[in-house]
Formats: structure tokens, C-alpha cells, sequence
């Protein structure tokens, strides 16, 4: 199958994400306006905490299947049926694990409900995650995206009919059970039909081995991103309650909201990152230049727009209830900036055999994290959260910035003079939305602040014509 460009695999899977992460905020909101405070940190932890267990569902290999299938054009079929069988098995250990551990922890019983339906929701998309882990192999993301759309209007479509129903809580998952499912199987069929894949070809413990010995570097970084991403949301539960989880929880919806962008680039770049480390040197280098320019350029005028905006994007969204959310909101957008150039920086380590290297920096910023969230959650309840996430994100961008740095030679003084206009641009915007916040409607001022940010960052040669002709072309199928 003829691959597909990294820019134009962008261009799908951002498109698709951007649709999704709309329509996911859109039910957020709602939901948190239908139940309140109380109700939204019980429905957040429920995810959150089995969201943990899933790593242990794949333990990294999906990313080995899509790492070898990059490499090795044409022998998918000699790994796809040791890994299915492989996470099956593994389904109904860590599904049995989940139950036991959530009545070891002795929540009240509406908790306990909503973690063993959320895990069944983790091991479809479990199962799911492998099918389009053959697609990403291949450089083609178009089928992924065409799921991702659907399954969010499923969620949002069914989570309406639910709220207007006024039912229980729990049944607030069930919008989550049909877009799950969907997504395995759409994804189960796209990979018969297309790619025409026979699932259980060369199941075998030969290939089993091959592929955990790859796999166990992604496995370790996906358990210690899981555990710093999410188990915080687990602390603030149980050491200060679900009032403190469902403020934590809107303020942490909105940054992760634009994560898509990274997220996206990163699925598109890193079998091009795989091929390009072996087969041509100067094309990674310029590769990882142009990706990080980017989302530099992208990452700081939305950081600093909605650090400024906080309240009344919060006041509008949400309503006084969660006001307790702003600050928190304002410590996350600054940690926003990290999150986006941290994205590249993992998948340029893995596409580039440094795994292990990835592996040690992610786990010592989950030490981190732990340590933190120990110490400031008791102090500062979910504000102490929204610190210990900034902090850790900046120490990821650090080691791993300097690792980077020694795989790709890049020009690190280009990447600085980038920031440093970048910044400039946004300083400015910022300066005139705070100038304006109680005079203009914050919608207004999102648009004023666009307007300035690339007025000025055109004045400083921040961002030229041909750059805009880029982005405007970025469904013109070409090679990065």
C-alpha cells in the first residue's frame, strides 16, 4: 500500500481531532452543567482511573507494531495475530484487577459502578488502538480519522438523549459504550476490507518475543505517562474529595482540549521519524525543525489568549460554580507551551532508538510528579495539582530537549530566535486583551488577539507568506 506524506497524514488526523475535541468539549460542558461539581469529580475519576489500567491492556505494543511495520513494509500480518491474542489475554486480567482494586480503595457504590463500566470502555478501545496502530504503520491515517469524527457525534448524539432523559449518572457512560464500540468495529472491518490483513496469521511465540522486546521500552514509557497524567486526578479523590476533582477536571478539559495538535503531528511524524533515522539523516533533522517551529508558532499565542481570558471563558462555559477553576486554568495554560514541544521530543526519541533514554526521562518525571503531588495537593488541594503538572512538563522539555538536540543537530539558536519573536507576538496580544477584557466580549477578543499576534509576527519575520501558503496547502499531498 502506497504510503501516505506525513503532511497529508496531518492534515486528516488534525481535522478529525479538531471535530472531535469540539464536540467532546461541547459534551463536557453540558454534562458538568447538568450534574454539578460533586457528580463531574465521581464521572472524571471513574475515567481517569481506569485510563491508568489500560497500559496495562497494551503494554507498548501497539507503538512496537507500528515501529516494526514501518521498518518492515509488508510483514504486519507476522506480528498483528501474537498481539491481539496477546491483549485479549491481558483484557481480563487487568479488567479483574480494576475490580479489585477499586473496592480495596472502599468508594461508596456509584463510584464502584461507574469504574466497571468505564472498564469496559478501556478495553474496547484497547483492542481498537491495535487495528489503527496497522494504519499509522502504513502512514495512513485517513480511516482513523473518519472513526474519530463518527464516534464522537455517537458519544454526543446519546449523551443528549440521556440528559434531556434526566437519568442516573451512570448512564452517562453508556454514549461512551456505542462510540467504543463502534470504533472496534469499524476499525476491525477497515483493517479485513483494506488493508487485507488476516488477523491470526503467524500467531506464534516466536513472534511474540520478538515484538515484547521492542515493545517493553514503549510499555514502560506508556505506564509512567499514564501515571503522572492521570494519577493525580486518583490522589486529589481520595486525599480531598470530588468537589476538588471536578474543579481540576474543567480546568484540565480546556489544555487538553488543544492537545490534539500535537498529539496528531506526533502519530503522523513518527514512522517518518523511524524511516528517516535509517534511510536519510538531513531529512530528520529538517523534519524535526519545521515540526517544532510549528507548534511554537501555533502553542504560545493560545496559551497566553486563554491564561488572560480564563475567567470569562470559565463564567461562560461553565457558570460561577466552577470558578475555583480559573487560576487553576491560568497555572495549566503555562505549562501548555511544554505539553505541545513535548509531544515531537517523545516521538523523535522512540522514531530513533532511543527508547530506553525516553523511557528513563518519562519515569523520573513521574518520580516527580508523585513527590509533588504528595506534597502540594495536602496544601493546596487541586491548585497544588495544576503546579505539579506545570513543573514536571517543564523538567520533560529539558532532558529531553537536550537529548534531542544530540540525534538531530538541529539549529538550536534558529529554534530560539523563533521562541523569542514567537513570544513577542503573544506578550503583545496579551497586553491588549488585559487592556480590553472588561470592555470587549472575550469571543471579540479572541479575534483582536489573532489579528495582533500575526500582525507582529509578520513585522518581526516570525512568519512569512510562504509559511501561511504551507498551512493553507496542507492537503496537497507532498513530501516533508
Amino acid at each position: 500500500m502506497q504510503s501516505v506524506s506525513v503532511t497529508k497524514n496531518t492534515s486528516y488526523l488534525t481535522l478529525s481531532y479538531i471535530a472531535q475535541k469540539v464536540l467532546s468539549f461541547l459534551y463536557f460542558v453540558l454534562v458538568a452543567r447538568a450534574i454539578g461539581v460533586e457528580d463531574l469529580g465521581k464521572y472524571t475519576f471513574a475515567l481517569s482511573f481506569t485510563t491508568i489500567f489500560a497500559v496495562f491492556v497494551d503494554w507498548g505494543l501497539t507503538q512496537a507494531l507500528i515501529t516494526k511495520s514501518a521498518k518492515e513494509k509488508g510483514k504486519i500480518e507476522k506480528y498483528l495475530g501474537s498481539i491481539l491474542a496477546t491483549k485479549l489475554f491481558f483484557s481480563l486480567i487487568v479488567y479483574a484487577l480494576v475490580v479489585l482494586v477499586i473496592n480495596l480503595m472502599h468508594y461508596p457504590e456509584i463510584t464502584k459502578n461507574l469504574v466497571y463500566v468505564c472498564g469496559v470502555i478501556m478495553l474496547l478501545d484497547q483492542v481498537t488502538l491495535t487495528f489503527w496502530g496497522v494504519f499509522r504503520g502504513q502512514r495512513n491515517l485517513k480511516y482513523e480519522a473518519i472513526s474519530v469524527i463518527i464516534n464522537q457525534a455517537l458519544i454526543l448524539i446519546s449523551g443528549l438523549f440521556i440528559l434531556w432523559l434526566k437519568l442516573p449518572l451512570i448512564y452517562l457512560l453508556i454514549p461512551y459504550l456505542i462510540g467504543s464500540s463502534f470504533s472496534l468495529v469499524f476499525s476491525t472491518v477497515s483493517c479485513k476490507k483494506i488493508l487485507k490483513i488476516d488477523f491470526w496469521q503467524n500467531c506464534n511465540l516466536d513472534n511474540l518475543r520478538l515484538i515484547f522486546k521492542i515493545a517493553l521500552p514503549f510499555a514502560l514509557i506508556a505506564i509512567f505517562s499514564r501515571v503522572y497524567g492521570y494519577l493525580d486526578t486518583v490522589m486529589l479523590s481520595k486525599l480531598v474529595g470530588d468537589k476538588a476533582v471536578g474543579w481540576y477536571s474543567v480546568a484540565m478539559k480546556i489544555p487538553f482540549a488543544f492537545q490534539f495538535i500535537p498529539a496528531a503531528l506526533a502519530a503522523a511524524i513518527f514512522p517518518a521519524f523511524s524511516y528517516q533515522f535509517v534511510h536519510d539523516k538531513a531529512q530528520l533533522k529538517l523534519t524535526y525543525e519545521r515540526v517544532m517551529r510549528f507548534l511554537a508558532i501555533i502553542v504560545l499565542p493560545i496559551a497566553v489568549g486563554i491564561g488572560v481570558l480564563a475567567k470569562p471563558i470559565i463564567m461562560f462555559f461553565y457558570g460561577s460554580e466552577y470558578l475555583p477553576s480559573v487560576l487553576s486554568l491560568q497555572i495549566l495554560m503555562a505549562s501548555l507551551f511544554f505539553v505541545f514541544i513535548n509531544f515531537p521530543l517523545g516521538s523523535l526519541l522512540n522514531g530513533c532508538e532511543r527508547q530506553n533514554t525516553n523511557t528513563k526521562l518519562v519515569g523520573l518525571t513521574m518520580v516527580l510528579n508523585i513527590a509533588l503531588n504528595l506534597l502540594l495537593i495536602p496544601k493546596f488541594s487541586f491548585i497544588g495539582s495544576s503546579i505539579s503538572f506545570l513543573v514536571c512538563q517543564i523538567f520533560l522539555f529539558g532532558v529531553s530537549a537536550w537529548v534531542a538536540q544530540k540525534i538531530s543537530s538541529s539549529n538550536w539558536v534558529a529554534g530560539i530566535t523563533v521562541f523569542a519573536k514567537t513570544a513577542v507576538g503573544a506578550g503583545a496580544m496579551g497586553l491588549v486583551i488585559q487592556l480590553l477584557i472588561t470592555r470587549i466580549h472575550f469571543i471579540v477578543l479572541i479575534f483582536i488577539g489573532a489579528v495582533i499576534y500575526f500582525g507582529v509576527l509578520f513585522l518581526l519575520r516570525g512568519i512569512t507568506r510562504q509559511d501561511l501558503n504551507e498551512l493553507i496547502g496542507s492537503f496537497i499531498k507532498r513530501k516533508i
